[in-house]
């Protein structure tokens, strides 16, 4: 189907804006994010810590658009059996991430790490609020795939991937209680993957429509999101309107509503293909 007109326009802006800030994109500097807590590293961590949130930021910009807020990056030193063994964000004036790291890994191994793709996707929406958690962590693990696959990092195929990860957790929604309540029990019984990986069926579902009905994909759409709304935004009600919105469609309202009032087995496949 052809696009919107308003949607044209701002793809149109989003490419000259990226063209005008490609050196940007590809070489981030001090500017643009602040990292903190690198004087409990040794140099050569700490310059290796530098590389690795660099790349990671420049990953995530390029397929989710330049954030128009700077990013708040906080290390904190962890021995664990893995590079980052915990990370979160908080959205306290200037939002900021939080990486516990163990500097011992190589750059390899940070680079390879879904963590921080996952996180810096948080930074791209407002804090959605309790009640909307599982749509937030949905968001954050649909995307980190997204931007690992376009980086080049991501092991395997992308929709193999996502096949993986969100099959074992389907059938939680082979059921006639609404995927919104499914969801929101699951987080509150601490079942995470669970949670996190069925509600990333949401923007699976969202992307196949956004490809369907307007010719675009999601990544796409939050690039202009950033561009135009971001700023403007403070809870999820603003968020479906604006990305609505830029599509002059009811699309992600109607989905919204599908999550909180329809029987998630009408719309959750019992094998995910």
């Amino acid at each position: 189907m052809t696009q919107s007109p308003t949607l044209k326009w701002l793809k149109l802006s989003i490419y000259i804006l990226l063209v005008v800030h490609s050196c940007r994109i590809f070489a981030v500097t001090e500017d643009q994010f602040k990292v903190h807590g690198l004087s409990a590293f040794n140099e050569s961590q700490s310059k290796m810590l530098q590389s690795w949130l660099t790349l990671g930021v420049n990953a995530t910009r390029a397929n989710l658009g330049i954030y128009p807020t700077p990013l708040s990056l906080h290390l904190y030193p962890k021995k664990s059996n893995q590079p980052v063994p915990w990370a979160y964000t908080r959205r306290d004036g200037v939002g900021s991430v939080h990486f516990h790291v163990d500097a011992r890994f190589g750059l390899t191994k940070f680079i390879d790490d879904w963590t921080i793709y996952h996180e810096l996707a948080h930074m791209a929406l407002p804090y959605l609020g309790p009640e909307y958690r599982w749509l937030s962590e949905g968001f954050a693990s649909y995307m980190q795939y997204q931007i690992m696959s376009q980086a080049g990092v991501l092991k395997g195929d992308l929709a193999e991937n996502y096949h993986k990860k969100i099959k074992p957790h389907l059938r939680w929604f082979n059921s006639d209680l609404t995927a919104a309540s499914i969801a929101k029990r699951l987080m509150d019984d601490k079942q995470y993957p669970a949670a996190y990986w069925g509600s990333a069926y949401f923007f699976v579902y969202a992307d196949r429509l956004l490809a369907q009905k307007h010719n675009t994909t999601l990544t796409e759409l939050i690039a202009h999101y950033q561009y135009c709304c971001r700023t403007n935004d403070n809870d999820l009600t603003d968020v479906v309107s604006s990305l609505d919105g830029i599509l002059n469609d009811k699309l992600f309202s109607n989905l919204i509503k599908q999550y909180e009032n329809s029987p998630a087995r009408t719309f959750y496949p019992e094998s995910f293909e």
